[in-house]
């Protein structure tokens, strides 16, 4: 099942916290230790519990908040586009982790959070401990076009030929150019192709991921298009330069979407960072390799501390 025919489900998370503008935010914490991990969702536009697994691997070592961003859940929804550009997010996750009494704290950030999550360590820097990035998105325009095709293409033709490629490709199409589509449209493309972020799509872990993902799975289609209005015009290696705390960059060795190649480039463009490539897994690390994941965290924690 692809899971065009599931329901979209409104998932809670436990806490709802406003600020003090009057927007609303949708949080929760999770996990036994007691350091503030904040976990930034990727998309734009995915909802922040669907990386209730994503932190699993490090619950035991840090306290995790997942924070729904600006129109998704009950979240506050922002009033013009610009909502959802970098700085206004910033603003947006900072005067909340004012508002719940959270100090500095480690951020992990996945995908497209991969870049915002670099972006708040950079504009605020008192707010931010550590920062670990998860086959992380640089922006367009930080590495040769024909070396991430190559990557793309040597990626995807370790899946080529399986029975649900050609309808996943065709829906990866749609999703990443149409604007205005409806949410039903975009979750139901993403539901098609969610097996290409695995590595093994039929492995039986990956594919529990996949079924649960495709379930659980809601867009806030504003906040795409807000982004595809705007994410090849910028440049954000001089943002990224600014960047002051310990960072870690993870990748999955064959992630087609944002492989080892831009993962390269961010970690470069980031003084300090150390880049750890996972084998064997694709844009989900954390899912396919969490033991590998962890080791590579507690490595680079005996490091920076």
């Amino acid at each position: 099942m692809d899971g065009a025919d599931m329901p979209l489900l409104d998932i809670e998370l436990a806490n709802l916290t406003r600020l003090a503008d009057g927007r609303a935010v949708e949080w929760e914490a999770l996990g036994t230790g007691g350091e503030p991990l904040v976990w930034v969702e990727g998309g734009p536009g995915l909802p922040a519990h669907l990386a209730r697994a994503d932190v699993e691997p490090v619950l035991d070592r840090f306290r995790c908040h997942l924070v729904n961003a600006p129109g998704n859940g009950r979240t506050t929804a922002p009033d013009e586009a610009m909502g959802f550009g970098l700085e206004d997010l910033v603003r947006f996750f900072d005067a909340w982790r004012t508002a719940v009494g959270l100090g500095p704290v480690t951020l992990m950030g996945h995908s497209w959070g991969g870049l915002l999550a670099p972006a708040w360590a950079a504009l605020r820097p008192a707010s931010v401990r550590r920062l670990i990035v998860v086959d992380g998105y640089p922006g367009s325009g930080f590495v040769d076009p024909a070396a991430a095709e190559a990557e793309q293409r040597h990626a995807l033709d370790r899946i080529r030929g399986r029975p649900w490629f050609e309808a996943g490709m065709a829906a990866w199409d749609v999703a990443s150019k149409t604007l205005s589509m409806t949410e039903r449209v975009a979750v139901d493309s993403m539901r098609a192709f969610m097996p290409f972020y695995f590595a093994d799509p039929e492995d039986p872990v990956s594919e529990a991921h996949i079924e649960r993902l495709r379930r659980e799975l809601r867009m806030n289609v504003a906040a795409v298009d807000a982004w595809m209005g705007w994410r090849d015009a910028l440049d954000y290696r001089p943002l990224l330069g600014e960047v002051q705390c310990p960072t870690l960059v993870i990748v999955g060795e064959h992630d087609w979407l944002c492989g080892p190649v831009w993962n390269r480039a961010l970690a470069a463009a980031i003084p300090g960072a150390r880049l750890v490539e996972i084998p064997g897994t694709g844009h989900l690390p954390q899912y396919e390799a969490p033991a590998a994941f962890r080791a590579a965290i507690d490595a680079w924690l005996a490091d920076v501390g």
